[in-house]
């Protein structure tokens, strides 16, 4: 091969890079601006549900009280739905930020997660909470999470030993009473409704 044909071969194999890099970060920016789209279409499609839930809810039928039980997403909630109890009976299974609501009659109930290997592993050994219930009072109820037990096991990578602090998580729920015609605690304002069956 010539000088003059190798200058050509160069020149030719320069501008075939230089066309894939242009189609390259073409492609790059055709991607980015779908995932913009998706995004954005993803935050309009979502309702708003703070305007229903943050208002006063309707006081209980006679001769009940109104509970209602919600799982705010945080730090310590799992993606997978939690099924509920009251008084050992499924009452609805709820994914984080849901909400559900049961009258009970006035006296002791018990609302909890069933004690279940998967709802151990999703929550922590669940506790159900034991709850007097009053006529006409409404409820509300958030889980809460406590750790004990706490401690360190002790792995070995290669040469190194890594601690690692460990803690058997328990798991129940935290009671608010409120008046018939207060406003909700506010982090039920973020939760949507799903109706128990």
């Amino acid at each position: 091969m010539d000088r003059l044909s190798g200058a050509l071969a160069v020149e030719a194999l320069g501008g075939i890079v230089k066309s894939i890099d242009t189609g390259l970060r073409a492609g790059a920016r055709v991607l980015a601006i779908g995932v913009a789209f998706d995004l954005l279409a993803g935050c309009s499609s979502v309702p708003n549900q703070t305007a229903a839930t943050a208002s006063v809810p309707a006081p209980p039928r006679a001769g009940y009280a109104s509970v209602y039980i919600g799982r705010p997403f945080g730090g310590n909630t799992s993606i997978f739905s939690l099924p509920v109890q009251v008084d050992g009976k499924p009452l609805a299974s709820l994914a984080p930020n849901q909400y559900t609501t049961v009258e009970l009659p006035p006296g002791p109930h018990s609302i909890g997660v069933p004690n279940e290997a998967w709802t151990r592993a999703i929550s922590g050994i669940p506790h159900p909470v034991e709850l007097v219930v009053e006529l006409g009072e409404t409820y509300y109820l958030l889980p809460s999470v406590r750790y004990e037990d706490a401690g360190y096991s002790f792995t070995s990578v290669g040469s190194v030993v890594v601690p690692e602090r460990t803690a058997v998580g328990h798991s129940s729920f935290s009671v608010q009473t409120a008046a018939a015609n207060a406003a909700p605690p506010a982090a039920f304002g973020q939760l949507a409704y799903v109706k128990a069956p």
